[in-house]
């Protein structure tokens, strides 16, 4: 299969792609798995060794087996079957500078509110802030639900250095327009 730095599909085999080095960020475009009726997920976290899983407290039964999924996906690519999750309410724009993160790879899904902003280095230059109009237009945002994997700068994704880098930052966000965010981040042993 021939694939660019980004590739977005419609089920979780997307994320397979990852596994070719020239992919940077797959994007599982789903509904959001929130019911209807439910409140958001609370503000929690869930941290794996590799074969037990703390929780920081209750939650519902569908928040659970989300990231229980999720986690699953995160610990295929990675390699790692350590991990750790959280989940919480932003009300402010938490990272408001394009960047790469420091992490193997990191799982990004906002259940409530947009999802990451995205863009490659090269459409933005050196506009991280992304003030200028240019790089404004550029600019796209996950949907909730949206299921975004991103490699990170830790060693053993090393890009091929002919193809673009993708950087992301959190989009804005509000006490009248909370986001509800959840990160899966890879943790090797």
């Amino acid at each position: 299969m021939a694939v660019g730095a980004v590739v977005q599909g419609q089920a979780p085999t997307v994320f397979t792609t990852l596994f070719e080095p020239q992919v940077r960020m797959a994007i599982w475009s789903r509904p959001s798995p929130m019911p209807p009726d439910a409140l958001p997920p609370p503000d929690f976290t869930a941290d794996c060794d590799g074969r037990w899983i703390a929780l920081s407290g209750a939650a519902p039964e569908w928040f659970l087996q989300d990231i229980e999924r999720l986690a699953e996906i995160v610990a295929t690519i990675s390699g790692c079957e350590a991990w750790r999750a959280r989940c919480e309410t932003v009300t402010r724009r938490a990272c408001p500078r394009f960047h790469q993160d420091a992490v193997p790879v990191r799982l990004i899904v906002a259940y409530e509110g947009p999802g990451p902003e995205w863009a490659f280095a090269g459409e933005i230059g050196e506009d991280l802030d992304g003030r200028l109009i240019g790089t404004r237009r550029r600019v796209r945002t996950l949907h909730p639900g949206d299921v975004a994997v991103i490699k990170g700068t830790a060693p053993g994704w090393e890009a091929w250095p002919d193809l673009p880098v993708v950087l992301h930052r959190s989009p804005p966000a509000g006490r009248r327009t909370p986001r509800r965010v959840l990160t899966i981040d890879a943790s090797p042993a």
